[in-house]
């Protein structure tokens, strides 16, 4: 059941929660999969409560006119052609100057989260039609207890750290897993709240690079961004070449490298040592240090476990280097 729900996910970047019906010969149950994991009612017999089962029935066959209430964020919306196949879409979000439609760059997102419980960080490419700016809109589920991106660039843009991609807007609770979850189950699931930040766009990933002088100051550039948000206490800890971009043509030192992707960052300065996260499942595995790749190999050692160091700067500055 895990694999078609997952697709459902992929093929539905747009979608919140997906329930179906586990049904036999005689009994009847139903799940709702999340970002937060997966929820079951019990199995409930369809001939001793028939009730039950039509009520099961009911919720999951009738539709509102609000698309949300069959899992959907209705702020994506598409076309579609003669062939039923999508043509354009456009993305809606409250900006700073009030309701704003952005037209999808592409059909379908730049990039997505593959995985039905965690962060399902989906990121689409947007254009105002009116000023003809390009946006980088990621929507994303942080868990509660971390401070989420949009926050973390806010202090970043506020200080005035150079070579630190530059926030647009952001709405910071598009919606919350409790909100469609069974109420008296809301102490037995880790909270994830949906967020949205638009970023604007700089230039192109680092892999595009046309010579070595400029991908040597995109990581110069970067390398003291990394510095300078450290001494803002946030420490990056998903450093990979798609989380670094090329600056704009015409920029200055400081912001030839831009780096991104902060919906991992720790922010060092409200936690405390036993926040910190020790376990080796950030970022991407062929970016991560050499420290981290070893602590894999003794996963399953208690003893080492326990030992093991925080991901730290130094991890991060290795990061860079396999970039």
């Amino acid at each position: 059941m895990h694999v078609p729900r997952r697709q459902i996910f992929i093929h539905q970047p747009n979608r919140w929660f997906v329930r179906c019906l586990i049904l036999s010969q005689n009994r009847a149950q139903l799940v709702q999969f999340d970002r937060a994991g997966t929820q079951l009612t019990a199995f409930y017999d369809i001939h001793t409560y028939p009730h039950i089962f039509m009520g099961m029935l009911l919720g999951l066959t009738t539709t509102a006119d609000d698309r949300a209430y069959l899992g959907l964020d209705d702020t994506l919306s598409w076309a579609h052609g003669r062939n039923g196949r999508k043509k354009s879409g456009t993305l809606t979000s409250l900006s700073l100057h009030g309701l704003m439609v952005l037209q999808l760059v592409q059909i379908g997102p730049i990039s997505l989260h593959r995985h039905i419980r965690g962060s399902g960080t989906v990121c689409w490419e947007a254009k105002d039609k009116a000023s003809g700016a390009v946006y980088l809109v990621k929507d994303s589920w942080s868990s509660k207890g971390r401070t989420p991106e949009w926050e973390l660039l806010k202090r970043a843009n506020d200080k005035g750290i150079k070579g630190v991609c530059k926030m647009a807007w952001y709405d910071p609770a598009v919606v919350d897993v409790s909100e469609f979850r069974c109420a008296s189950t809301v102490n037995d699931f880790f909270h994830r709240t949906a967020s949205r930040v638009v970023i604007e766009i700089s230039g192109e990933e680092i892999d595009n690079f046309e010579n070595r002088s400029q991908v040597i100051r995109a990581l110069r550039d970067v390398i003291a961004a990394h510095g300078n948000l450290y001494g803002e206490g946030i420490l990056h800890r998903a450093i990979s070449n798609k989380s670094i971009l090329l600056g704009a043509k015409d920029a200055k030192v400081g912001d030839q490298g831009v780096l991104m992707d902060l919906s991992l960052a720790h922010d060092y300065l409200s936690a405390t040592k036993s926040d910190i996260n020790k376990e080796p499942i950030l970022a991407v595995r062929f970016f991560q240090s050499c420290a981290i790749l070893d602590f894999l190999v003794t996963l399953n050692d208690d003893e080492s476990r326990a030992l093991a160091p925080a991901h730290d700067y130094l991890d991060d500055l290795e990061a860079i280097f396999f970039v």
